[in-house]
């Protein structure tokens, strides 16, 4: 019962909805069954299914090995959901992604566009630093790929890389630079976007983009727009003069005008990017353009009518610029004033903000309508106490309604609300600061013992100070009411009080004196600090300075300023309108201040558009084929509604049919053709098939306007891989065999055994020779010592097992492991049941370099080699110090072919390896498998 019940909480087990209980690895074995069958509507399910699974947030990363086996699957739809599945987990399973990697280099070069911008996914989720020049190169050729989506999967890997590897900045720019040319809508919008990620400040690159990025902004998917119209905005802040100042410059013209449109998007984001392009960059007086589309939004989500009127506020606080301006003034919301009302089915955030605009927003002509709105609010209990300040701020702002707005607070205070009470003695404190009242100042005295919010008790108590000299007979008695409650007071009253008691002490300090300085005892010993150190401070100046005090009724008695009313929006202007910093009123990481703008324009004739034939060609070439299609699509049309024309019809799909199959045939014989040609040994002469040219590409033949392109034959010599070994080569034995050891197992990790290993470097075919030192520490003999390893897949050959180790012995064993050309760590066991029970397990991983066995070429091979495997096969290291020659052959078992020259193959698949030492100190690796290249490079110029 005890394991039953473990079980269940085990990882692999779920309990599905209705109680069933589920076991993981059962459905797992059934889905790995579907993927190693040999019918393909039979993994298309599985995948169908592995797909779901992620969907719903399953963890289905053990099916990796089952799935990367599909990869080079001829079904296309299969293809594609097994590039679903790796985009999702590379990642995570970097070492089994990388035995593919030359399948998706393969796949770099499939006619379905889908095909190649999911393998150039899979390629730049592969998060291991060695194989970026190989992620490098893709890059270059999928940004001059014939379709546009492969293009923008390009844009969107480019950032990818960057991340993994920041020094290829400059390469990665040019592929930006290329890819801003581009016209196509689809592929325009991610280009800005990794330029937005990688050089967000080479604005230089920009200058011939500008305009045809301006004209091809309403065609770009809604999410390039609005990184396009930031960017956009920065480049005119920062190119182009103040529009304010003199004649708008036609650059300006033309990006407003080309935004304006967008103001009707029906993507809040676009919406919000073009407001802020306006209110950042345009001629004040037409900045009026944007209320209609900023009140439409309002009646979006609520996370987006907050947003919103954060915005709407921000550009309410502003003042005007001058007179006759009505860009910034608040006029421009004045007809959608009725938008700004409270809802019922507001958050309590949007209200706030609603009565803040509506504040923003009030004037002489429609002061009395807002009035008579937050009227209504104070009645609400969420919303009274916020009513009752947007009052006050309404009295402030407009003089005329002053007195009437005092009148409807006064009467608030009388409110059994103690929220409302409150707010209305803080507001009228701020409304009476300069006159206040006589029978007002009385009034407040005497509910001052009614009142329990200690802000309104502050603030009371304020006011009498402020104005003591017109109540001078009636503060005393206050006083009195506060002294006899002063140790239980709230400390901001404590304060307050301190203050009346000086200005009454300097008025009528005959009759005051002693409940002043009971008053001063008490705080004296009071448990604030604040406190204390304000009685300190206030006797001192008082009693013990002579010169102070003769100047004590200049520093209490004088007149002070009305507090000025600021607006905590008005901080916010110094963001960028709309962007994060803003929304949350604080720097945020990566966030860029809007430059300001210059005192003159740059010269226009930097944003003159460059002249691209070759690029219009294609472009027209594709849009003739779009227009050819549509006018066959309306002939089938026309003649489906001719009834006499069946016939004709039918024959005439027939001929389409019959060309279709043709085609078909003649594809499939060209695929049988290349791989015939690789399965040709590679020192056959015979000349290269001419490549295949594309329908459309026939009338730049014809114009003689092709050209051919360069980059295309670094991925076709990693597609022609061989991976049997060449008759020419001629392996040789190793030109050193390393006698020192390497501690796997210490005498105490090992319970009395000492674990080492040795890398033999025999030549034992595809598989690796490894030997196991064993030494018995202990004085007692161990019998049945094996070592084990977990992985069914590996194979290995050799006795693991001892059956005898006696005290003090030493022995060894070779094994044989064919490793499959991986270098991935696995698991092995060290156990033995007597005469005590031992089992250890640890992680063995053999490096690349000792995984090859060296062969011997002759030069006219060698050179053939080394010019095949060019592009994404070479790799360059740099070398930190000088590399020594001869430490070459020890770190890796290499065949020195000369000084600088040094060749092997891959035991499993036979991939040859050159290693050349080049004159400026770098070492270039050559090899079909580039990632073992890179590595064994990498380790020479560590080790050697």
């Amino acid at each position: 019962m005890t394991a039953f019940v473990e079980g269940l909480a085990s990882p692999e087990m779920e309990i599905a909805e209705g109680g069933v209980i589920l076991d993981n690895r059962a459905r797992f074995s059934d889905l790995k069954a579907m993927l190693d069958s040999n019918k393909d509507n039979l993994k298309v399910d599985a995948m169908k299914r592995i797909i779901n699974l992620i969907a719903k947030g399953k963890d289905v990363s053990d099916l990796f090995p089952a799935v990367v086996k599909n990869v080079a699957a001829k079904n296309v739809e299969l293809k594609k959901l097994v590039f679903v599945y790796l985009v999702r987990y590379a990642e995570e399973q970097q070492d089994l992604a990388l035995l593919s990697i030359s399948t998706f280099q393969r796949a770099l070069k499939d006619p379905n566009q889908l095909i190649r911008g999911s393998a150039l996914r899979v390629l730049t989720s592969i998060r291991v630093p060695m194989v970026a020049p190989i992620m490098l190169l893709a890059i270059k050729d999928a940004v001059r790929d014939m379709s546009p989506y492969v293009r923008k999967v390009a844009a969107h890997a480019i950032p990818k890389l960057y991340s993994l590897e920041p020094d290829l900045e400059a390469q990665l720019v040019d592929c930006i630079d290329f890819l801003l040319a581009d016209r196509r809508s689809l592929v325009l919008g991610s280009a800005v976007y990794a330029f937005d990620e990688i050089c967000p400040d080479r604005l230089d690159l920009l200058h011939k983009h500008f305009r045809a990025l301006c004209r091809g902004l309403a065609d770009v998917d809604e999410w390039g727009q609005i990184v396009m119209i930031n960017m956009l905005t920065r480049y005119a802040r920062t190119e182009l003069a103040n529009p304010d100042k003199g004649a708008p410059d036609t650059d300006i013209v033309l990006l407003l005008n080309s935004a304006r449109p967008l103001l009707q998007s029906r993507n809040c984001g676009v919406v919000m990017a073009v407001t802020q392009l306006f209110y950042h960059v345009a001629p004040k007086a037409q900045l009026s353009q944007i209320a209609r589309a900023l009140v439409r939004l309002l009646r979006g989500p609520r996370e987006v009518q907050y947003v919103v009127l954060m915005n709407i506020a921000t550009i309410c606080e502003r003042n005007p610029v001058e007179e006759g301006t009505f860009a910034i003034s608040k006029t421009m919301f004045d007809p959608f004033l009725k938008s700004f009302f409270v809802r019922s089915c507001d958050s309590s955030l949007v209200k706030q903000l609603k009565l803040h605009v509506l504040t923003s927003l009030v004037s002489e002509s429609n002061v009395h309508i807002i009035l008579r709105e937050l009227q209504t609010y104070v009645q609400m209990s969420d919303l009274a106490s916020a009513a009752v300040e947007a009052i006050g701020r309404c009295a402030i702002r407009v003089g005329a309604v002053s007195e009437q707005c005092m009148t409807g607070l006064v009467t608030l205070i009388s409110s059994s609300d103690e929220k409302v009470v409150c707010s209305a003695v803080v507001v009228i404190k701020r409304l009476l600061h300069a006159d206040a009242p006589v029978s007002l100042l009385a009034r407040l005295m005497r509910l001052m013992p009614r009142m329990v919010a200690a802000q309104a008790r502050a603030c009371v108590v304020w006011l009498v100070a402020t104005h003591v000299e017109q109540v001078v007979h009636l503060a005393p008695d206050l006083l009195r009411q506060i002294a006899k409650k002063f140790p239980t007071e709230d400390e901001m009253v404590k304060l307050e009080s301190l203050k009346l008691a000086v200005k009454l002490w300097m008025i009528r300090r005959s009759e005051c004196e002693k409940m002043v300085q009971y008053v001063f005892q008490l705080a004296r010993f009071d448990l604030s600090y604040d406190v204390r150190d304000r009685c300190r401070f206030l006797r001192n100046l008082m009693f013990n300075t002579k010169i102070l005090a003769e100047h004590a009724d200049e520093i209490f008695m004088a007149k002070k300023p009305a507090p000025a009313l600021v607006s905590s929006f008005k901080e916010r202007d110094q963001f960028q309108l709309g962007s994060l910093s803003h929304v949350l009123n604080q720097r945020c990481t990566k966030y860029l201040d809007l430059p300001e703008f210059p005192e003159l324009s740059s010269d226009p004739s930097l944003r003159k558009e460059p002249t691209a034939p070759n690029e219009l060609n294609l472009e027209e070439e594709e849009e003739e084929e779009d227009e050819e299609e549509d006018e066959e699509s309306g002939e089938e049309e026309e003649e489906s509604e001719d009834d006499d024309e069946e016939e004709n019809q039918e024959e005439s799909e027939e001929e389409e049919n019959s060309d279709e199959d043709e085609e078909e045939s003649e594809e499939e014989e060209n695929s049988d053709e290349e791989e015939e040609s690789e399965d040709e040994s590679e020192d056959s002469e015979a000349p290269p098939p001419p490549p295949k040219i594309a329908k459309n590409s026939k009338k730049l033949v014809e114009n003689g306007k092709s050209k051919p392109d360069s980059s295309e034959a670094n991925i076709d010599l990693l597609i022609d891989v061989d991976f049997s070994a060449a008759g020419s080569r001629q392996i040789v034995e190793p030109e050193f065999v390393e006698t020192s050891e390497t501690e796997i197992l210490n005498v105490i990790e090992g319970q009395g055994i000492s674990l080492s290993i040795q890398y033999p470097r025999t030549n034992d075919g595809q598989y690796t020779p490894i030997r196991f030192i064993l030494i018995n520490k202990t004085d007692k003999d161990i019998e049945n010592v094996e070592i084990l390893n977990n992985d069914s897949q590996l194979d290995v050959k050799g006795n693991t097992k001892i059956s005898l180790l006696p005290a003090g012995a030493r022995i060894s064993q070779n094994i044989l492991i064919d490793l499959q050309d991986s270098a991935t760590s696995r698991e092995w066991i060290l156990q033995s049941p007597s005469p005590t029970v031992i089992q250890k397990s640890f992680r063995l991983q053999i490096p690349y370099t000792e995984q090859i066995q060296p062969v011997r070429l002759n030069l006219s091979e060698l050179e053939k080699e080394h010019s095949r495997l060019g592009g994404l096969n070479r790799n360059l290291v740099d070398a930190p110090n000088p590399v020594n020659v001869g430490d070459i052959v020890k770190c890796a078992n290499l065949c020195k072919i000369d000084e600088n020259i040094f060749v092997a193959q891959t035991r499993s698949r036979k991939d040859i390896c050159i290693i050349k030492l080049l004159e400026n100190g770098k070492i270039e690796a050559s090899c079909d498998n580039a990632v073992i290249g890179r590595i064994v490079a990498f380790q020479i110029s560590k080790n050697a």
